[in-house]
């Protein structure tokens, strides 16, 4: 299953459709991103990335630089923490919090166009709302913070996207990212719930530089028999049937997505 979803993030052609309904969640995302910018999970995140002492990136609406991962972590954290970012009814999750993120942090160290982001932001998001359609709703209910979990996948297939990885490749990405994911909602109501969009921003852009680096993974990491469906208990566990109509149907275009 990694190899079939591999291909989807690699060769995947958005229609212009999918693009501007993309368009409208990063320009949403980075509204509340820099609204959020100013509060105190915010702030701690952004004090500990800068101490990184990395460059590459910037953190919004600040001076900071950061590694790709940090400048993720950061944003992740501050998109989320107001809650007023978008949400999908399918995911069950909020998307745009990890995906634009990461997305935006691994454009800007590559110097890619605003339309790259858009297609990786559509890949990712395809990604995370088939998983999220096959899994929930067992998996929030029991315990997971799908924006987390899901989240993580979703940004390692848009970062994948971005870093130009073949098939193969960016399913690995997708395999490593499956150990990452991690998210309990016991947290809500904490700081750490912004967290989690960090983290998962974080942890995608993390599993797809690895997997550019030659990291390899099990082609089952996602619906094998101890994998990410059946440990995260999932709803479900076709995973064949939930993608198999990747590329010819949009999750973007038929799913509800507030912003």
């Amino acid at each position: 299953m990694s190899a079939r979803l591999g291909d989807f993030v690699s060769a995947a052609a958005p229609p212009a459709t999918a693009r501007a309904r993309a368009a409208i969640a990063v320009l949403d995302t980075v509204g509340v991103t820099l609204a959020g910018v100013s509060e105190p999970a915010a702030h701690i995140v952004r004090d500990v990335v800068a101490d990184e002492g990395s460059d590459a990136c910037g953190v919004f609406g600040t001076r900071v630089r950061a590694s790709i991962g940090g400048a993720a972590l950061a944003n992740g954290t501050a998109a989320h923490a107001l809650d007023y970012d978008d949400m999908c009814f399918v995911s069950l999750a909020h998307p745009s919090a990890p995906l634009v993120p990461a997305a935006l942090a691994a454009a800007e160290a590559e110097g890619l166009s605003g339309r790259a982001v858009l297609d990786a932001y559509v890949v990712g998001f395809e990604v995370e709302a088939r998983l999220g359609r096959l899994m929930n709703p067992r998996h929030y209910q029991r315990g997971w913070h799908c924006t987390s979990t899901l989240g993580t996948i979703g940004a390692a297939a848009a970062v994948s996207r971005l870093l130009g990885l073949d098939a193969r490749t960016a399913g690995h990405a997708l395999a490593i990212a499956a150990s990452e994911a991690s998210g309990v909602k016991e947290n809500f109501g904490t700081m750490v719930k912004p967290l989690h969009a960090g983290l998962a921003a974080r942890n995608g852009v993390l599993a797809a530089l690895l997997a550019r680096r030659g990291m390899t993974a099990s082609e089952l990491a996602l619906a094998g028999p101890q994998g990410f469906l059946h440990a995260m208990d999932s709803e479900g566990d076709a995973l064949a049937d939930a993608i198999a109509d990747l590329g010819a149907r949009w999750e973007i275009l038929d799913t509800c997505l507030t912003v």
